[in-house]
């Protein structure tokens, strides 16, 4: 059986951006553990909040950065692995391929890259900002708490309608709101996409991973393309995810047209931080495979 092969996306690459991400979180959550709700001042606030800004502004760069090294690298190596894989297979080369297309795809995932980490930075300045707003407002007395999510706003009013009840002073809401917002913030979650929050860590390492998997991927088919090349086979794992499975170690044609491959229906990376992967294969592979194991 055909076992994972080795178009993983470069470790080190996804270490890089996980750190960097890893190191912003800290240093944002340092900042904001520095603003007291008991002894709130607004112009130590304002300073944290431009400090932040700039923490923001520098990992913008980075993200700009990583993604134009990274994701060539990746492009890259995919092309690498195929190409030998395809003169193994000693598939001909299509002379009037256009090689611009290797350049466009490469292109076009470093902007999506980008696109998905600058759009991530811009959800930690508003969840970082929404922190200061609520933190500001609860340091004052809960004077009409407003524009928060949803979820912040729950959570407050339960604590609200609690003290209430209860006869406690307003400072106790304040504190209590505050422990809330401090708790949100120790895990570092300043990171809004999709329904869900994530902190910077594991949201970096996901995009990091599944968009040089994406570019990788891109890179197999045009290379397949290039060489015409039409069959290639999907990676097996030992322990498959169920959206993963029904596509494990299956052979699948690129064009469609095949008499007896279906055309691949989906492309890896099929989920999220999904490790497999697409290779070149054929119809003499194939049989010689069957028949000697």
């Amino acid at each position: 059986m055909k076992e994972k092969t080795g178009l993983i996306p470069e470790r080190d690459r996804v270490k890089d951006i996980r750190d960097e991400y890893f190191k912003t979180q800290k240093m944002i959550t340092e900042e904001l553990m520095k603003i007291d709700i008991s002894n709130y001042k607004e112009m130590q606030t304002i300073t944290i909040q431009k400090r932040i800004d700039k923490i923001i502004d520098r990992l913008n760069r980075y993200a700009i950065r990583w993604s134009k090294i990274s994701i060539p690298e990746a492009y890259k190596k995919s092309a690498q692995t195929t190409k030998t894989s395809l003169s193994i297979l000693d598939a001909k080369r299509n002379k009037n391929f256009n090689q611009k297309i290797h350049k466009f795809t490469i292109i076009e995932y470093i902007d999506t890259t980008i696109n998905d980490l600058i759009r991530a930075n811009i959800s930690i300045r508003n969840n970082v900002n929404t922190f200061i707003y609520l933190t500001r407002q609860a340091s004052r007395g809960l004077m009409q708490i407003q524009e928060f999510d949803v979820a912040t706003e729950s959570i407050i009013d339960n604590i609200i309608t609690e003290t209430m009840a209860r006869g406690e002073a307003r400072g106790f809401a304040s504190s209590k709101i505050y422990e809330n917002l401090r708790l949100q913030l120790i895990s570092g979650q300043f990171i809004y996409r999709n329904g869900r929050n994530y902190n910077l860590r594991d949201y970096s390492k996901m995009v990091a991973r599944t968009k040089m998997r994406e570019a990788q991927t891109q890179g197999v088919k045009n290379y397949c393309n290039e060489y015409q090349n039409d069959l290639v086979q999907f990676s097996q794992h030992s322990d498959p995810c169920e959206d993963c499975a029904p596509y494990e170690n299956e052979i699948y044609s690129l064009s469609g047209t095949h008499p007896d491959y279906p055309e691949l229906p989906e492309s890896p990376p099929i989920h999220p931080n999904c490790e497999h992967d697409i290779s070149p294969t054929s119809e003499v592979a194939i049989s010689f495979r069957e028949k000697y194991g």
